[in-house]
């Protein structure tokens, strides 16, 4: 069994010396007295800040295998809770943690800059269960440091200094165990626990070194509670999505090794069954890349999610990437070998609408094109070896606990949705693509409420009989089936998409709009606020960031109804993941197509061999004078639902109109398919009305 003590010995026995030292600091500065006149108010700061590394200190000397084994479920977890209370619950608001309490105290200079720190030291939360001494030395580092200049009122300007002296000497390191964590199988994220350990055992999750919720706890207990066959189900369609990105894309599935897994929680036994397949069956060797867990409180996050602005200017982000690059290159035989994500994703957690405070650390106009080259480079960076012309994907998602009472329908509802009929959906979706391959543009206008005026220009297809501007998607690496998408032209697609809920990234948008001109965002606007203000601030946030406007890089017809009724059923559409809801009506991805950085790979249409043409669009055809303009790194979609259509149609040359939906209904032959959800659905809402 994976030991992690034993596995990073050589690391904390290079850091033992000067961790020690740490130690006996900290613990000076946690004996500090302390007056109660104001005065004292950056001592009693850093005086709770170091009681907190040592309680982490000692948590981590305690938390052997053995006491995991031996502590009761209560204890382990009241442990977590003490360590977790203060970001997760009523504390929070409370708490220097969050910057406007820090403000509030501290003023609008130095608050943020003490709510920073404390963030910072809270990453050893991350690294002490996993026995990371020599990582968990680089915050008491920068803590022992900082602590000194504050008690002794050193000027803003010093305190920033030092934060990013910190920061850049780390930044080899903290690459180099990013590219371990998410490229490189070796055991540390506990997939080595996950294969051989008991999951019959309720305390088996705090062996994998993660905060523990209850949620989690449920979910766990459920995945227990399953058939073998449903397991074998879920996985097996998993690991040949993934299979089926190699061969649908034509690239050599032999040259990769390994496939780095986003694992949930809770959901052991499912990531087991996929480890195993992925072994036998297309033999490559599965690892944990990332770990999700319920999040209790993403307030706290959001308030520290542009931390960095804190101390970024272009410099320092050129010499942060050169240090990513040295680590890239370092690694670079093992991440030729890397073969791509397997995601398996969660929903039903409530949509979190974040409040803006006073304090939040944001990117100023000046930082931001020095920000977005940083972020294009890095990309770049760690791409180099993992192109997307020669890996593959997968995600799939299932609901949580979280969702209510009606959790396990759900789940067993959403078993049967990601293991639909591929080839019953191909022959549907081929029709859909036939008459959208006569038009030059598509119109799609919205109904009961709903403003969209949207026209699409298509790429043009210079051989019709061996051309396709459509890729039939069915469920290979994105399940659920089922969809066909394209890359629209820029120049000519103009309008307004409007969205009354829109949910992505865990936040919630209420009546979405964006104007298009010519491909791009030229304006935009929400609900989510009082103001206007403060409603385009959220939106050139969460989701144009870091770019000042984007394209419109997708245009997608989704088809999966049975999700769409399973959403409406249960009126659970603004929990579900993009992963469903894009499958759910017609779709428009703002930021890179769907073939970014594989534009020059051939990709054929599954059904009838044509090949897509529509594989660049205008922006995405600058990457050969000038790759780092040509993407943004960014792709999001926006759904908007059946209900909300009033009619999407293709226009000819000849100006002939042909409908692919209209009234929220499929109404081009041979869909009719698409309307047997849609009418089961109507017919259930209309007996709950009759019934009320």
């Amino acid at each position: 069994m994976f030991n992690s003590e034993e596995y990073y010995r050589l690391y904390n026995s290079a850091a033992l010396k000067e961790y020690e030292q740490q130690k006996a600091k900290v613990a000076e500065w946690a004996d500090v007295k302390v007056g109660k006149g104001n005065r004292d108010l950056l001592l009693r700061f850093v005086k709770k800040q170091a009681e907190f590394l040592q309680h982490v200190m000692r948590w981590e000397d305690e938390l052997t295998e053995e006491y995991i084994r031996s502590a009761s479920l209560e204890q382990l977890a009241k442990e977590q809770d003490v360590f977790f209370r203060e970001e997760e619950g009523e504390e929070y608001t409370r708490s220097i943690l969050c910057p406007a309490v820090a403000v509030k105290q501290y003023g609008g200079e130095l608050g943020p800059v003490i709510s920073y720190i404390a963030y910072q030291m809270r990453e050893n939360l991350i690294y002490a269960p996993r026995h990371m001494r020599f990582a968990m030395s680089w915050n008491q580092r920068l803590f022992l440091d900082i602590a000194e200049l504050l008690v002794n009122h050193a000027p803003l300007i010093t305190l920033k200094e030092c934060i990013e002296s910190h920061a850049l000497s780390q930044a080899r390191d903290r690459a180099g165990l990013m590219l371990h964590e998410r490229f490189i199988p070796d055991g540390c994220q506990g997939e080595d626990r996950i294969a051989y350990g008991d999951l019959q055992d309720p305390g088996f999750l705090y062996t994998l070194g993660r905060r523990v919720t209850k949620e989690d706890q449920e979910l766990f207990l459920f995945m227990n509670s399953l058939p073998e066959e449903s397991i074998e189900k879920m996985a097996s369609s998993f690991v040949e999505g993934f299979r089926k990105g190699f061969f649908v894309d034509a690239k050599d599935i032999v040259i990769k090794k390994t496939v780095g897994i986003y694992h949930r929680l809770g959901m052991e036994r499912m990531t087991r069954k996929v480890m195993e397949l992925f072994a036998s069956e297309i033999h490559y060797r599965p690892f944990i890349s990332r770990v999700k867990m319920t999040q209790k409180n993403q307030q706290c996050q959001d308030d520290h999610r542009f931390d960095m602005a804190l101390i970024f200017n272009a410099e320092f982000g050129e010499k942060m990437n050169d240090a990513l690059e040295e680590e890239v290159e370092q690694n670079a035989s093992m991440l030729r070998l890397y073969g791509g994500p397997a995601v398996i994703d969660s929903f039903g957690e409530a949509p979190f609408i974040p409040k803006k405070g006073k304090g939040s650390i944001t990117f100023s106009e000046e930082q931001m094109p020095a920000y977005t080259e940083y972020m294009n480079r890095r990309s770049e960076l760690l791409y180099r070896y993992t192109p997307q012309r020669e890996t593959s994907y997968t995600m799939v998602a299932y609901p949580v606990p979280q969702i209510g009472k009606d959790f396990v329908p759900l789940f067993e509802e959403m078993i049967q949705i990601n293991t639909l009929d591929n080839e019953k959906y191909l022959q549907v979706q081929q029709h859909i693509i036939d008459a959208l391959d006569q038009g030059v543009k598509v119109e799609i206008q919205g109904a009961r409420g709903n403003e969209t005026k949207l026209e699409i220009a298509l790429a043009p297809i210079e051989d019709p009989k061996h051309q396709t501007n459509f890729y039939n998607c069915v469920a290979d690496v994105n399940i659920p089936l089922g969809e066909i998408f394209t890359s629209p032209q820029l120049e000519g697609t103009n309008g307004v998409l409007h969205v009354e809920s829109f949910y992505a990234d865990g936040l919630s948008f209420k009546n979405l709009k964006l104007t298009f001109t010519d491909g791009y965002v030229t304006d935009y606007s929400c609900e989510n606020f009082p103001t206007e203000e403060e409603n385009r601030a959220f939106v050139r946030e969460n989701l144009l960031f870091p770019h000042e406007t984007l394209p419109m890089g997708e245009f997608a017809i989704g088809t999966n109804t049975l999700a769409y009724k399973m959403a409406r059923q249960y009126d659970i559409v603004e929990q579900l993941p993009i992963l469903i809801v894009e499958k759910m009506g017609p779709h428009f991805a703002v930021g890179d197509t769907c073939y970014v950085g594989t534009e020059e790979l051939p990709v054929y249409n599954p059904q009838n061999g044509k090949e897509i043409c529509a594989r660049e669009n205008e922006k995405t055809a600058l990457r050969h004078a000038d790759r780092e303009n040509a993407y943004t790194h960014v792709h999001k979609d926006i759904t908007l639902p059946y209900h909300g259509i009033g009619v999407i149609r293709v226009i000819t040359s000849s100006g002939q109109m042909i409908e692919i939906i209209r009234n929220g209904r499929f109404v081009l032959r041979g869909t009719e398919l698409l309307n047997e959800a849609l009418r089961a659905l109507e017919e259930q809402e209309e007996k709950q009305n009759e019934t009320v």
